[in-house]
């Protein structure tokens, strides 16, 4: 009998095809399955011993900067990292554009009085 698809009478199992697949570090990626981890990477023939071979990405978590509040300002706030300086605001729509351009002036103002004051208490 033929091993077709189109052959109605062949069941599931005589269409599953099985294929050996070479893991290195089995053990530590069955641990981690068994931790619920996900792994990515890529399966393929491996030229020299022609088995199939899945090779996984090395890929790290990538790393986010911790921010330490400085202050507070009517309509935002302002953040520091070693590195950086940040200032957000967020201002209503409603506010009309004059009084949101007073509104940032009075905020840039506050957000430098934070500066100058996390600068005093840093270095005093």
């Amino acid at each position: 009998m033929a091993n077709s698809d189109t052959n109605p009478s062949l069941t599931l199992n005589d269409k599953i095809m099985k294929k050996f697949i070479y893991i290195p570090n089995f053990l530590a990626i069955i641990a981690g399955l068994l931790r619920g981890e996900s792994f990515e990477g890529r399966l393929f023939i491996d030229k020299e011993t022609h088995v199939l071979t899945l090779k996984l990405w090395n890929r790290k978590a990538p790393k986010y900067t911790s921010y330490n509040k400085v202050g507070d300002t009517d309509y935002g706030s302002v953040w520091k990292s070693e590195k950086h300086l940040l200032w957000r605001e967020k201002l209503p729509l409603s506010m009309g554009t004059g009084r949101m351009l007073s509104a940032m002036e009075r905020d840039k103002d506050q957000a430098k009085q934070a500066v100058v004051d996390d600068y005093i208490i840093d270095n005093a």
